[in-house]
Order: C-alpha cells, then sequence, then structure tokens
C-alpha cells in the first residue's frame, strides 16, 4: 500500500489509543484493514482497550435533554470516582445526549454505535472502561425532566386531566412546578411501577404464591382466604407503585390524589440511579 491515508491512521488510532507510528506500521502491513491491524495490535498486547472493556463499571453519571415534544435520560458509567467527575467523562455524555435530541434519536443500538469510536479514544485516554450503559427516550406534549446531582435522573411524561378525553389542544399544558415536585417524590421514594396495572403478569403471579403460602399459614377459613391474598398483594406493592405510594411532601396524600387535585394524569415515568 503506497499512498497511506492519514484518515485511517487516524481512525485506528482512534479506536486503539495506539501511538501513530505503531497504527502506521500496522495500516502498511494489513494494507489498510483496520480489523486486521487491531487483531494484529492484540496479539503483540500493545492494544489495551479490549482488556479494559471487562472491567466494572460501577461509577458514572445520569444526564438528560429536551427539545419540544421530544426528551431523552441517559447513564454513562466508568470505573472510577474520580473519571466520572471528569471534564472529558462529562463532556463525552453531553455530547451523546446533545446529538439525540438533536435528529430525535429512537435506536439505543445506533446510539452506542455512532459514539463507539469516541467512546473508545476516551477509553484509552483516561485508562479505565466506559461504557453507555442505558437511554431512554419520551416523546409528549408535557413532558418534564429532572437529575439530581448526576446521580439520578428521572423523566414524567403527563397529561392535563380535563383535555385527556377530548381533541382539544388549548390549555392542555400541566404545571411545570406539579411535575417537579412529583419528580423529587420519584427521585426520593424509588417507585418501580406506574400503577397496579404496570406490573408485570410474571411479577404479580410471584408475588401472589408468595402471599398465598403466608395467608396458609395464618389458618383462617378458606372463605376469606382469597380476599386476604388480594389484600396482602395489594399492601406489598402499594409502596413500589408510584400512584399509591404516599406523597413525600405531604404524607397525608398519594400520588394519585396529589395528581388529581392538580387536574394531571401521570402517563408514565423513568428512573435511573447510578448503581442501581
Amino acid at each position: 500500500m503506497k499512498n497511506i491515508s492519514y484518515n485511517i491512521i487516524k481512525k485506528l488510532r482512534k479506536q486503539t489509543g495506539v501511538g501513530i507510528l505503531d497504527c502506521k506500521k500496522e495500516i502498511i502491513y494489513t494494507n489498510g484493514n483496520i480489523k486486521k491491524a487491531i487483531f494484529n495490535l492484540r496479539k503483540k498486547g500493545i492494544i489495551k482497550s479490549e482488556e479494559k472493556k471487562i472491567k466494572k463499571t460501577y461509577n458514572g453519571i445520569i444526564l438528560s435533554g429536551k427539545k419540544g415534544n421530544f426528551c431523552v435520560l441517559l447513564e454513562i458509567k466508568c470505573q472510577t470516582d474520580f473519571v466520572s467527575k471528569s471534564k472529558d467523562f462529562y463532556q463525552f455524555g453531553n455530547n451523546i445526549i446533545k446529538y439525540s435530541i438533536k435528529n430525535f434519536c429512537k435506536n439505543f443500538n445506533f446510539i452506542k454505535k455512532h459514539f463507539e469510536e469516541d467512546r473508545i479514544e476516551l477509553l484509552n485516554r483516561v485508562n479505565e472502561n466506559i461504557t453507555i450503559n442505558r437511554y431512554k427516550y419520551f416523546i409528549g406534549k408535557n413532558i418534564y425532566n429532572y437529575v439530581h446531582c448526576n446521580r439520578i435522573g428521572v423523566i414524567i411524561l403527563a397529561e392535563n386531566l380535563n383535555n385527556s378525553n377530548s381533541n382539544s389542544n388549548s390549555n392542555d399544558y400541566v404545571n411545570e412546578d406539579v411535575l417537579k415536585k412529583i419528580s423529587m417524590h420519584i427521585i426520593a421514594k424509588n417507585p418501580k411501577y406506574l400503577n397496579f396495572d404496570s406490573i408485570p403478569k410474571d411479577v404479580f403471579k410471584k408475588e401472589k404464591e408468595i402471599q398465598s403460602e403466608l395467608t396458609k399459614k395464618l389458618k383462617k377459613p378458606n372463605k376469606f382466604f382469597n380476599k386476604i391474598v388480594k389484600g396482602k398483594i395489594k399492601k406489598s406493592f402499594s409502596n413500589i407503585v408510584l400512584m399509591t405510594q404516599n406523597f413525600v411532601i405531604d404524607e397525608k396524600k398519594t400520588i394519585e390524589q396529589f395528581s388529581l387535585e392538580n387536574n394531571i394524569i401521570i402517563k408514565n415515568f423513568v428512573r435511573f440511579e447510578i448503581g442501581e
């Protein structure tokens, strides 16, 4: 290969973090085949990025972005708290957020593929594993996103109760202060499900089996058995279902009561926390 493209060498360096001379040598040897060049560099023990990939990532940050009716929540992870607080790590995540909301990206695999070279470049620069771990998007008129100290993030999708059953486009926005308070509740209380209907069937079935066995030990009359099991299931799930949780700002109300008082319906939510 007589004419060596500097862009190919640069691409190999970006993916591996290997020095320019070693990259140039392998590009010449493999006639411009980057995959073969990476394979050869790994055999020689020069490349380190593959080794870093298997290292566990316990630290990281949560980021969120919104543009119009499109909102995303992102978790990127690293190995140490030091890197999670670095400017380069934050910028990497922020670049993903900006790109995602600009292009209304809905495909997580595409996001990971698009930023793979940047990820490997950062991985080699900070000398530890970096992962684009989770990504979620919501589309809607009433979306609120909230991130607490880059450690916990929430997106809420809501609807105005007065217009939920109509085609009217007027007056259908929800008070953002109300959504902020519910977001803070979700941050603090960590609900797993929106309502009882959203609990997966397998999870519900497993809980029913547990509560049935516990109820048998009570030795109550058979005619009360199903009622007792049903009550136990409801009580068990009430603390992890958003709508039935006691509102963190006013424990006398449930989130459902607080929402109805403010004429809103929570349609969906997502919560990411580092370390989950």
